[in-house]
Parts: structure tokens; C-alpha cells; sequence
């Protein structure tokens, strides 16, 4: 390495704030630490809300936005040492310790692929060891960026909330993204029995061509526009599996579809909400004065949102849950858990649907915010 690295930093508010900048490269990782060349990098609809500061975790000034990467161990801190100091920002002590003791597994020139709460829009990254795994060897480094992230995110929906079961009957929303798609891996590996929605006709075929035998057309909903009719298409996908309500349903629309959503569930049913696509602000910032139509679309939507009255639920025996991934990040043994549970089910490689260089990051994160891409959005980055 020069010393130096190029990432992408930005103040929240605005796609166009993103700008390429040089940075000093630390080249010594402290105990606990791996430093990685990176090869690629996913993206996350966790990135959109964090560059337009609608994102409650998201850093105060300047940052590196990014959560997920894959790439090529540089070097490792695997001990103490009195000249170097640890760079990374452990999300607790456990953290830390466990860090300390998993950074011995790696070595320079592994593949890995890894999470951090933010800075993973860079060709270089300081990581904690223990939010590291090898890549699978038949994977690429596209697909290794593809995973953990959206796996993560789709088994703590369904596993750890949902308590899902062979058998049961699981509503997924955005079922072509890369979330949606390996929330659809996750349930067969279980037994459990999938109904998809997606927002265009063009993302059925995705998702059929990726589960023949296990997704049919009758399980693939394009969501209609008007509520009253998108209940009726979930009616008829239940029906066809002579079901006649839901168990789990994993939701990241929310909006207009939460209601009908939450209607079709059954007793006992858990709605699982980790995020809100039909509330997600197109364009480069939420409020403009060339454009204020953007914020107020999103004010409207906002006031209009639908609310649960918490003293129904006993008598509807249901229950509504929402996440974000980044608070996992201080639950070091949880985290590590699924992560391996995750690894040991042997899901096919992650479908990764569109790639970009690091220069056109901007542009990709662009079109992953208009909710027109399949499976998972990559930046690959130029080996140096």
C-alpha cells in the first residue's frame, strides 16, 4: 500500500454530497483488526438512509457510508504491540475481546467478507475480526459482498423474530431483491412455505428462474397500486396454497401495504418490518426548493402511515416487530451465531443482479434507490 486510500465520504443529506476523496491508509492494524484490500462492495437500502440523513444511526459530519465488503486480507493484528494503536471503533467491550481472539484465523491473501457499521465505500478497510468470514472458495468476491448483510438481515427477520417453522406459511415482501431472495433461499432450507410480492411484472421471472419447484407464478404477486385489490391478489396466492392466512410476513414496504398485509395475517401471526421501500424518497436529497414536491410526497405519506393501536393486538393475537441490522453489532455472540448458522445451511451463491466501478458509485446507489434492480447491487473495485 501508499498510504494513502480513495473513499467515498459525504455529509447526510444528499447523494450529490458524496464525493472521492484521498485518505490517509493506516497500514498496521491494532489487536483485533484485519486490514483488507477491497475488491467489492454491496449495497444496502441501510446506505440510501443513512447518505440522506433519514437514518437514526447514521454519523454526525463527515463519514463513509457502506456496511458490507468483500476483499483480500492485507495484514492482521493478531497481538498487542506498543507502537500501534487500535483504529476501530468496537461496538463494546465483548466486541473487542472477541475480536482480539478471532483475529488469528486470518491471514494475508485470504478472501474474506465481512459487515461494519459504516465505511465500506473504500478501496481499504480497518474491520474487527470477528465481523469477518472466509468466502465460501466457489463464490466470487461479488457474491461474497452479496451475503451477509441481507442474509443476515433476512434470517434474524424470519428466525430470531418470526420463529418460523417447517410448514408455516411466510409472506415476503420485495421478494427479487437481495434480501427478498435470500429470505426465499432461507424458508426452503427450513420447510416453511413462501407467497412474494414485487413491485414489476419484469422481476417474476427472477424470481421463478432462481426456485423452480418450490415458487410458482401463484406464489409471485406484482403488487397492485390499490390496496383494497393488492389484499385480494395475497387472498388468492393463500388460497392457491389452501392456506388461509399468514404466519410470518417479512416487510420491507410498509407504506399503504402495511394494513392489508397485517389483515391476512393469522392468530398468532408476526408482522416483521425492517423497512419501508413505498416510503423510500426518490431523487438525490428528501426536500428541495426546484423540487419540493419530493419532501411533501414524503410528509404525506408520513402523516397518512397506518397505526397499530397496541391494545387491539391482544384481541388479534397478533404482533407487530421492527429491526435494523446495526444494533446487532453489539450483540457479539448473537451476531456470531447467525452468522455461522448462516454459512453451515450452504445457501446457493447470492444472485447478484447489476455491477458498477468504485467511480460510478453515485450512479449505482442511484438505481438501487428507485427499486428497479433484482437481486444485489455491486461495486467492484479495481485490484491494485
Amino acid at each position: 500500500m501508499n498510504g494513502t486510500r480513495k473513499a467515498w465520504v459525504l455529509r447526510a443529506g444528499s447523494v450529490k454530497n458524496l464525493q472521492l476523496k484521498s485518505l490517509r491508509q493506516v497500514e498496521r492494524p491494532g489487536h483485533g483488526e484485519v486490514l483488507i484490500n477491497v475488491r467489492c462492495i454491496g449495497l444496502n437500502f441501510a446506505d440510501v438512509f443513512s447518505v440522506l440523513g433519514l437514518y437514526s444511526a447514521t454519523p454526525k459530519g463527515e463519514f463513509v457510508p457502506g456496511l458490507e465488503f468483500s476483499g483480500v486480507v492485507a495484514a492482521v493484528g493478531t497481538k498487542p504491540s506498543p507502537d500501534v494503536e487500535t483504529t476501530v471503533e468496537f461496538a463494546c467491550a465483548d466486541a473487542r475481546e472477541r475480536a482480539e481472539r478471532e483475529a488469528s484465523s486470518f491471514k494475508p491473501g485470504d478472501r474474506v467478507s465481512g459487515v461494519v457499521r459504516f465505511g465500506a465505500y473504500s478501496t481499504s478497510i480497518l474491520a474487527p475480526a470477528h465481523q469477518l468470514r472466509h468466502i465460501p472458495k466457489s463464490w466470487s468476491f461479488e457474491q461474497g459482498a452479496a451475503f451477509n448483510v441481507q442474509a443476515l438481515t433476512s434470517f434474524y427477520g424470519l428466525k430470531e423474530l418470526g420463529n418460523v417453522k417447517p410448514g408455516q406459511v411466510v409472506l415476503v415482501h420485495s421478494c427479487a431483491g437481495g434480501c427478498g431472495l435470500l429470505a426465499l433461499a432461507i424458508l426452503k432450507a427450513l420447510g416453511a412455505k413462501a407467497i412474494g410480492t414485487v413491485g414489476s411484472s419484469s422481476k417474476v421471472d427472477v424470481v421463478l428462474d432462481r426456485f423452480p419447484g418450490y415458487m410458482s407464478k401463484e406464489q409471485v404477486i406484482v403488487r397492485s397500486s390499490s390496496p383494497a385489490e393488492y389484499q385480494d391478489q395475497l387472498r388468492t396466492s393463500l388460497r392457491f396454497l389452501g392456506a388461509a392466512s399468514f404466519d410470518i410476513a417479512l416487510d420491507a414496504v410498509a407504506g399503504k401495504y402495511f394494513q392489508p398485509t397485517f389483515d391476512c395475517l393469522g392468530p398468532g401471526g408476526r408482522h416483521v418490518v425492517y423497512g419501508a421501500a413505498d416510503m423510500t424518497p426518490q431523487g438525490d436529497k428528501v426536500w428541495t426548493l426546484l423540487n419540493p414536491m419530493v419532501g411533501l410526497k414524503l410528509a404525506y405519506k408520513y402523516l397518512t402511515r397506518p397505526k397499530v393501536d397496541p391494545l387491539e393486538l391482544p384481541a388479534q393475537n397478533k404482533s407487530v416487530m421492527g429491526f435494523n441490522l446495526i444494533w446487532l453489532f453489539s450483540k457479539v455472540g448473537q451476531l456470531a451465531a447467525l452468522l455461522d448458522q448462516l454459512y453451515e445451511m450452504n445457501l446457493k451463491p447470492p444472485l447478484v443482479g447489476n455491477t458498477f466501478d468504485f467511480e460510478e458509485l453515485p450512479g449505482a446507489l442511484r438505481l438501487f434507490q428507485s427499486g428497479q434492480t433484482s437481486g444485489k447491487v455491486v461495486i467492484q473495485v479495481k485490484e491494485n
